[in-house]
């Protein structure tokens, strides 16, 4: 695929030749006002240099700015490209250009969220039949944090089958009921994810029920779904594919048009694509100044911390693992609610971002997110700990990572047994 031209920064550049540092030189200046996991080396300068990466972490940039002696970051260059956007308009014709199929990114057109509203008016969207179904569904839904997906699973499956009998005894009230039925699908699948079973026949039978009810909003959301399935299985190509799919889908409410783009985005990181970064810079712009939509609900989970935990994982994807761990540090020391399953992944993406060159620290990441998935019942959490359990093995003899080990040994044990329950 192509690759995104950069701007070079030659207002650093300028800056450093001016007081003759070599790039190295710049970077260990820096990095005595630093911590040592935001420390920089000179391929971290010349990324600079090349406008590769143009808004370094604010640590960074701070400790630069003291270096080379500039009183603000527009002296060195540095553009926050999350802040590019400076009208609605604009981002109209920024998200619509990636509409274009093969090497173009993808996105359906933007469109203004409306005002904000009530969680319960949001499912006035299902109508009188639909609706307090999926006022039910958001009430299990927040069930599972506190009790976890296992112990829900039962509760779910019992309304599946209300909701199918009450399908079968009216063709008309099947009809009626389709949004229900479309939703309450894709979170039995999310149930499965969570849980370590397939979930691809009710995704499946989300969209086909979607497509019957004529909503095109959930439609793109279990594309995103299956976009996300396909990223756990390794399968940039598919994720790719659906995720394109999904943001023809339009006009998309805003959370869900970002969520769209930030599958597409993992998937071209993952295929060894930067362009997909630029996706998330459009992602992120659009949340951060949209208002909530009634229809955007189902993805109300997508903020821009969210986001920023995409960015890092494409980073780490990318091989700039640095800016990955930078990343998700500044994303876990927020202390805006957040999922525990997105929490508990957080965890896990930064003990892999660690587990190649600081087994310890990615031992101790791994422990967190273990503690994570324990209280959420969640075996995703567990599964995105499999890559940083094989690179670890190497180094059983740390008592940290003997001990990440044997947890997450005894907690795929477990998921296993779960698992089996289900067949």
């Amino acid at each position: 695929m192509a690759r995104t031209e950069h701007q070079r920064n030659e207002r650093f550049r300028v800056a450093r030749t001016r007081l003759q540092l070599t790039r190295q030189a710049v970077a260990d200046a820096a990095n005595q006002h630093l911590p040592r996991l935001h420390s920089m080396n000179d391929n971290d300068i010349g990324k600079i240099e090349r406008g590769v990466v143009s808004w370094p972490g604010s640590e960074r940039r701070a400790a630069l700015r003291r270096v080379l002696g500039a009183a603000t970051d527009d002296e060195l260059g540095f553009v926050n490209s999350r802040a590019m956007f400076a009208d609605s308009g604009t981002a109209t014709r920024r998200v619509e250009q990636f509409t274009l199929p093969a090497d173009a990114l993808a996105a359906g057109p933007f469109n203004d969220a409306g005002e904000g509203a009530d969680p319960l008016v949001a499912f006035a969207v299902g109508g009188p039949v639909s609706g307090p179904w999926l006022v039910l569904l958001d009430n299990l839904a927040s069930l599972a944090e506190t009790l976890g997906w296992n112990a829900v699973r039962p509760l779910a499956a019992k309304q599946m089958q209300s909701l199918e009998a009450l399908r079968q005894q009216d063709s008309e009230l099947a009809g009626r009921l389709a949004v229900a039925d479309a939703r309450w699908s894709e979170f039995m699948s999310w149930i499965c994810a969570n849980n370590g079973v397939p979930g691809d026949d009710w995704l499946r039978r989300a969209r086909h029920r979607a497509e019957a009810a004529g909503d095109a909003v959930v439609e793109a959301y279990v594309l995103m779904r299956q976009s996300q399935q396909a990223l756990d299985a390794g399968d940039p190509t598919s994720a790719v594919a659906l995720s394109r799919r999904a943001l023809r889908y339009g006009p998309l409410p805003t959370r869900t048009q970002a969520l769209c783009l930030t599958r597409l985005a993992e998937g071209l990181a993952l295929a060894g694509s930067e362009s997909g970064l630029e996706a998330l810079d459009v992602a992120h712009h659009n949340v951060k100044t949209a208002s909530t939509s009634p229809q955007d609900h189902i993805s109300r989970h997508c903020d821009v911390r969210y986001i920023d935990g995409i960015r890092a994982r494409c980073h780490y994807l990318l091989g700039n693992h640095q800016e990955a761990a930078a990343l998700l540090t500044d994303v876990l020391a927020d202390e805006q609610p957040a999922g525990s399953v997105d929490l508990g992944i957080w965890h896990a993406y930064l003990a892999e971002t660690h587990a190649p060159r600081h087994p310890e620290k990615s031992a101790e990441a791994g422990l967190q997110a273990l503690a994570v998935s324990r209280a959420a019942d969640s075996a995703r959490v567990v599964q995105a700990l499999l890559p940083v359990a094989v690179q670890l093995r190497p180094h059983r003899g740390l008592d940290l990572v003997a001990k990440f080990l044997q947890q997450h040994s005894a907690a795929v044990a477990t998921q296993l047994s779960v698992s089996e329950s289900w067949t």
